[in-house]
């Protein structure tokens, strides 16, 4: 079967690219192809929905970049997708006298990166914050916020289909090749058959680095973290999320509150390498968990945690070495590849795909 376009991958990325390429050309022939029996059921709909301000990342790098256009772009996004969003801000705190210079130094760098709606913390505030965590010293990120995965996935899905789209499920991409003769540029082998195509979209996340080793681009590979969340069981603070100093390891950006909308609160991700890509959860974890908790918050029993999820950050490496960036690539014509889409990878998304549509070379 030929397919003009073919998307690879039905999470965040690979359906709001296909959204998109639906509104830019609405009679082009499209397809998406998900591993799953449900869309964004892998990193998008396991992480805790929130829309970063770009405080972390080095100055100039795709997720410094992408992180501020994708927060800014949310929200004309979540009117149009019809889909509610929280601009609760975000309180990072030092717990400790030894973390006061890396929190400084953290506020500087927002600044330079030019971060919007940052601001020093007031007496008020930080009488509150005292309350709920060891308190040394803070500043506040207005523009952080919180939305729902799973309500901007079911969303997307009805309308690409609303449109005509078309989106198959329980079929996984195996291999990618290029093609030398008849109809299409690629040839898309699945577990459930082949498709020809002349565009591919790789947005397969966590396994996008070994779908394209058929095209004989093999500089990255997986590397997967995965991180674990953990529900507490009564009312806490839930007015902005609070975040402690990241550690310096660039696996995570450290144990932290979330909420969802309806204010169920939430602590986590840890993180830890792992080989498969799998997610059970682990009473095991819930020891250094909640060790992390009690060096930051105050109040929380361990009877009143209890494991509610997990997800797996699709980090990559390059000649052995952890790679911090995004990368975007199109290094065969009618070839785009998305690898290290992590965090904060909700938030840049609409950024994410508007640099991707630009890449590609796609004609209606």
């Amino acid at each position: 079967m030929h397919i003009p376009v073919i998307i690879g991958g039905g999470g965040i990325i690979g359906l709001l690219f296909y959204y998109e390429l639906q509104k830019k050309f609405p009679a082009l022939d499209c397809a998406l192809l998900e591993s799953s029996s449900f869309f964004g059921d892998m990193a998008t709909g396991r992480n805790s929905g929130v829309l970063h301000a770009g405080l972390y990342y080095p100055e100039g790098s795709l997720k410094h970049q992408l992180c501020l256009e994708g927060n800014r772009l949310w929200d004309e996004l979540s009117l149009e997708l019809e889909v509610s969003l929280k601009r609760c801000g975000k309180f990072i705190v030092a717990s400790s006298e030894d973390e006061r210079e890396a929190l400084a130094e953290l506020y500087q760098k927002a600044k330079r990166n030019k971060v919007p709606l940052l601001r020093e913390t007031t007496k008020e505030e930080e009488d509150e914050l005292k309350k709920w965590c060891s308190y040394t010293d803070s500043f506040f990120s207005g523009s952080t916020g919180v939305l729902s995965p799973s309500e901007v996935i079911k969303n997307l899905v009805r309308k690409i289909e609303s449109r005509g789209g078309i989106l198959m499920k329980n079929h996984r991409i195996e291999r990618v090749q290029e093609l030398s003769e008849g109809e299409g540029r690629f040839l898309v082998s699945t577990d459930q058959g082949e498709f020809r195509c002349d565009t591919f979209v790789n947005a397969c996340g966590g396994f996008a680095p070994e779908v394209r080793k058929g095209l004989g681009l093999n500089d990255f590979e997986s590397y997967w973290v995965k991180g674990s969340y953990f529900k507490l069981n009564k009312s806490f603070y839930n007015d902005s999320l609070i975040y402690p100093v990241p550690p310096k390891d660039l696996l995570g950006l450290g144990v932290h509150t979330s909420f969802d909308l309806d204010g169920i609160i939430r602590f986590g991700p840890d993180t830890s390498s792992c080989e498969e890509y799998e997610h059970s959860l682990n009473e095991e974890n819930m020891e250094g968990m909640f060790q992390a908790i009690q060096k930051v918050f105050k109040g929380i029993e361990r009877s009143e945690l209890s494991l509610d999820y997990c997800g797996i950050r699709a980090k990559i490496k390059r000649d052995g070495k952890l790679y911090p960036d995004f990368f975007i690539g199109n290094q065969r014509e009618g070839y785009l590849e998305y690898l290290g889409i992590e965090s904060p990878g909700l938030t840049s998304a609409p950024a994410l795909v508007r640099e991707g549509l630009r890449k590609l070379e796609i004609r209606g």
